[in-house]
């Protein structure tokens, strides 16, 4: 964790690594059918510059149409353009929205395609929230930091949280930062209000020591069969079953990883979106395979 928590705080060096490698392989190769392969990128006017409170800008969303993201801890709702493949260009578009009901702001969010609402987590990482495009926050789920977290362990950014959406049993995976721990809830309070851990996966501990030298989960998502998991400061992405087994990992540039959003609809191969947490860029990096991870959950 030492290590991670190190690597984590350079992630303000990646620009001249990300360069290189751009040099290097080229892109946006839509045709290659490469894993990891850079299809796009853009770049946006938030949450970018190094400062502990807004510089780190942790989610991303795909509705199927737009590109959604929050700063840390915010209370706008940005909405930008899918930039086109092939390079890095500027956010087009943007439409920024308020978000109202949410105390702490809102620090990530994931896409519900059958709900088309966002689920979100909140600033002090103990709400769960759905959160619709017109930024609408309504509370859901509370989650009490003892009991709904088993063995929750404290790391860099004790309040930053990350989310995903499963549709294929309407449940979320909640991601605390810098830990090894996914914990799994459903969408459904208990009889309290309160998260409730679903019975026979209630967490799943991730492993990316062997690629990496240590592991941690900066960002989750899922869209199908396995849940795709990055590491903020190993230039990697993880694909695990929703049990813990990796199945397998991926390379790609962005060092300062955080949150995920999958995106099978934009380009000619599926992609998953990273947000880059420092130099606010979202980058669009191809699937493992081709609906590995569908929009919507």
């Amino acid at each position: 964790m030492k290590n991670a928590r190190a690597l984590r705080t350079m992630g303000f060096l990646a620009p001249l690594a990300v360069m290189a490698m751009w040099l290097a392989i080229g892109l946006g190769h839509t045709a290659s059918a490469a894993p990891g392969d850079l299809i796009a990128e853009v770049t946006t006017p938030e949450g970018s510059g190094w400062t502990w409170a807004r510089g780190i800008s942790p989610s991303v969303a795909f509705d199927g149409q737009k590109l959604y993201y929050v700063e840390y801890a915010g209370v706008i709702l940005h909405r930008i353009d899918v930039p086109p493949a092939g390079g890095s260009t500027p956010a087009a578009n943007e439409v920024d929205t308020p978000i109202t009901g949410a105390q702490t702001g809102i620090m990530s969010i994931s896409y519900d395609g059958g709900r088309g609402v966002f689920w979100a987590t909140s600033g002090d990482g103990l709400t769960i929230y759905t959160l619709t495009k017109g930024g609408v926050a309504t509370a859901q789920l509370k989650i009490d930091p003892v009991s709904d977290r088993p063995g929750f362990e404290t790391a860099t950014f004790v309040n930053e949280t990350k989310l995903a959406y499963d549709r294929s049993d309407d449940t979320i995976w909640y991601s605390p930062d810098a830990t090894r721990r996914i914990y799994h809830y459903q969408t459904t309070p208990d009889a309290l209000g309160r998260a409730a851990l679903v019975a026979a996966t209630p967490y799943i501990d991730v492993d990316m020591t062997a690629e990496c030298g240590y592991s941690q989960s900066s960002g989750v998502v899922t869209g199908g069969a396995h849940l795709f998991v990055s590491i903020s400061g190993c230039p990697r992405y993880f694909e695990f079953t929703k049990t813990g087994l990796k199945v397998g990992s991926y390379p790609m540039t962005v060092q300062s990883a955080g949150g995920l959003a999958c995106d099978s609809m934009s380009y000619g191969v599926s992609v998953i979106w990273v947000k880059d947490q420092y130099l606010g860029q979202l980058r669009a990096y191809e699937q493992p395979s081709a609906g590995a991870c569908v929009t919507g959950g």
